[in-house]
């Protein structure tokens, strides 16, 4: 049964700074130690912007669970209400146990989440930015073909770029859609200016995780990282996948977490065993939890390079783009009442039963 909750919209905001009160006024009702990070960075309105550390629990818990909100910017804001509600119902939904530990981190892009966008001030797009920032990335011969033939870097208007996008055809006479696709969600190191960059020199946001893991982590024996997203999965319905390698120590453990609520990552990707350099010592374990929106069709996946574009076009905020920047926010964060309530209701059993799993996780 979900934890109960008065009114599911009231967990949810519309901008940083009021996710940002939110989430400090919920973890300090619930007795957590809150530290406040600003950003150098601010909003639209020239607002200023945070991210948020809470901490319930020992400081030297050997168990600590790991939960971040906003890796992907505007997805942010679905992951901040399940933060909020999980603080708000903390007995049901973050059930401590003995030398055990939850770190919660709030908005860690909030640049990314105020301006709408997925990716972070440089572009990156931080999920594969956190796994490849350490050795560099791969080239992804593919993701150049794409970006020469389609020429989104060339286009001078929005027009433009939706007759660039019809020249993916030839694309295909060269590549598998498939291995287009692959190419895509892989992501690239060498073009800033595109969609799913991640090169670059360590982010903002990754520092701020450096600084989490070195200072809430050291010490601990077992980490387990549970990162919120949206975009995956039945409108307002949460999804778990696990990232981990197919018959893996990792693998099996979530698998025993959450059962049949599991779904799989294909890319089994280790996102954050980046920590386990950071941290000597420490082992990680992480899933993913997806909140559906929408399914795109063929036609609208020009939503992503557009956003692309608009940002680098230095004319995201023009009012002629104002239709394009709000249906890109409103694929990855509904904001509809409806939506809200589903995703508190869908995803604060599975955040419990994670929370129980991982207290009764033992080497």
């Amino acid at each position: 049964m979900t934890a109960d909750v008065a009114d599911p919209v009231e967990l949810f905001s519309h901008t940083v700074p009021e996710s940002h009160a939110r989430f400090v006024a919920a973890a300090t009702a619930a007795g957590a130690v809150v530290e406040q990070h600003p950003h150098p960075l601010a909003g639209p309105d020239g607002e200023p912007l945070h991210a948020a550390v809470a901490r319930l629990g020992p400081a030297d818990a050997s168990t600590v669970v790991l939960a971040i909100s906003g890796t992907h910017g505007i997805e942010g804001y679905a992951g901040s209400g399940i933060q909020i509600g999980a603080l708000r119902t903390a007995a049901e939904t973050l059930p401590l146990v003995d030398d055990m530990a939850i770190v919660l981190v709030h908005q860690s892009n909030p640049w990314g989440a105020a301006w709408s966008r997925k990716e972070n001030e440089d572009n990156q797009e931080l999920l594969r930015h956190y796994r490849f920032c350490h050795d560099g990335g791969r080239p992804n011969p593919v993701f150049d073909d794409f970006y020469e033939t389609v020429g989104f870097h060339r286009a001078a208007s929005v027009e433009e770029l939706f007759a660039a996008g019809r020249r993916m055809r030839y694309l295909f006479g060269r590549h598998d859609p498939a291995d287009v696709q692959t190419a895509l969600v892989r992501g690239q190191r060498d073009h800033p200016d595109a969609i799913t960059y991640h090169g670059g020199e360590p982010a903002w946001s990754k520092r701020l995780l450096d600084d989490v893991a070195r200072r809430h982590l050291a010490g601990a024996e077992r980490v387990a990282v549970l990162d919120l997203h949206t975009a995956v999965g039945g409108y307002g319905e949460a999804v778990v996948l696990d990232e981990a390698p197919e018959g893996s120590v990792d693998a099996r453990l979530v698998q025993a977490w959450f059962g049949e609520l599991l779904a799989w990552n294909e890319e089994r990707k280790r996102t954050y065993a980046w920590i386990e350099e950071v941290v000597p010592g420490t082992t990680v374990v992480s899933a993913t939890m997806e909140i559906g929106t929408e399914t795109l069709g063929p036609n609208d996946q020009i939503i992503f390079p557009l956003d692309c574009w608009l940002h680098h076009s230095g004319a995201r905020m023009a009012p002629e783009h104002r239709v394009h920047v709000e249906r890109y926010r409103r694929f990855f964060y509904p904001e509809e009442p409806a939506w809200m309530a589903s995703t508190w209701r869908s995803a604060q059993p599975r955040v419990a039963r994670f929370v129980r799993g991982v207290g009764e996780w033992r080497d």
